[in-house]
């Protein structure tokens, strides 16, 4: 058995030998690809892989203070995104001959293949911490 960085466990292909720390550069089990030689349909499916999820855990509190019988004053704190999640791209190598192998079988540089190297940019409010404090006067 082996254990990809995302925490996903499966076997590897026979004859091939796979170290941790080279599995922890990669989303996806690299071992799983191999270049097309031939001309041949593939067993591959459309859309077969998942990239990181994109989720938030946002928080508000409101109070509402009754300052006259006919007036109140509402108090609100929201925080999006409290735990600072970063949201991170899906792996931008998507092409398996960039990837280099040792005579034994390990990887000797997986050149960008099945690595996530960047960020998604989902927006101003959803990618960082974002606090937000105001007042509503009711009437």
């Amino acid at each position: 058995m082996y254990k990809v960085g995302n925490g996903v466990q499966g076997l590897a292909p026979s004859g091939v030998s796979i170290t941790p720390n080279q599995l922890n550069e990669a989303y996806i089990n690299p071992l799983a690809f191999a270049p097309v030689t031939t001309v041949a349909f593939g067993t591959g499916g459309f859309d077969q892989l998942r990239g990181p999820g994109n989720t938030n855990m946002d928080m508000s509190i409101f109070r509402t203070f009754k300052a006259t019988e006919r007036f109140k004053i509402q108090i609100r704190a929201e925080s999006m995104n409290v735990t600072n999640t970063p949201h991170f791209a899906n792996p931008s190598g998507t092409n398996v001959s960039n990837m280099s192998l040792n005579p034994d079988g390990t990887i000797k540089n997986l050149g960008g293949f099945m690595q996530i190297t960047s960020t998604a940019p989902l927006g101003r409010i959803l990618d960082q911490r974002y606090f937000r404090l105001g007042a509503r006067i009711i009437f």
